[in-house]
């Protein structure tokens, strides 16, 4: 006596018990009707919008590096700079650092920082 648990075989082709092998006995089919798909409903056309004008922006003026360094001996040699100066002194300089192509590098960045350092050292 077995507690049937039936499968689908693909080999045999019918639903087997697991535990006993033996074939269910039934009189509807086993297998299922073939699947079918309906295509699916077409989509509406999407609507394309088109790209915005570009808002003008404000361009600032590109300080070349000699500028860059030109600045940086001047303050070392006792030109004076205001708060705004000073602070976009410094930005172009951090930006020069991080850009692909730095300019104040080497031999350049070693004289400017002995030149700042003779000028807040003097002694």
């Amino acid at each position: 006596m077995c507690r049937h648990d039936f499968y689908w075989s693909e080999r045999h082709g019918a639903e087997r018990c697991r535990r006993c092998a033996k074939l269910r006995e039934s009189d509807k089919p086993t297998h299922a009707e073939p699947l079918r798909f309906e295509a699916p409903p077409e989509r509406p056309v999407a609507e394309v919008m088109p790209f915005p004008e570009p808002a003008p922006r404000k361009t600032t003026p590109v300080r070349d590096a000699t500028d860059l360094k030109t600045r940086i001996e001047k303050l070392a040699d006792g030109q004076t700079a205001d708060r705004a100066t000073t602070l976009q002194l410094l930005l172009d300089l951090i930006e020069d650092g991080q850009s692909s192509d730095p300019q104040i590098v080497g031999i350049t960045a070693a004289e400017l920082y002995a030149r700042l350092h003779t000028a807040v050292n003097p002694a």
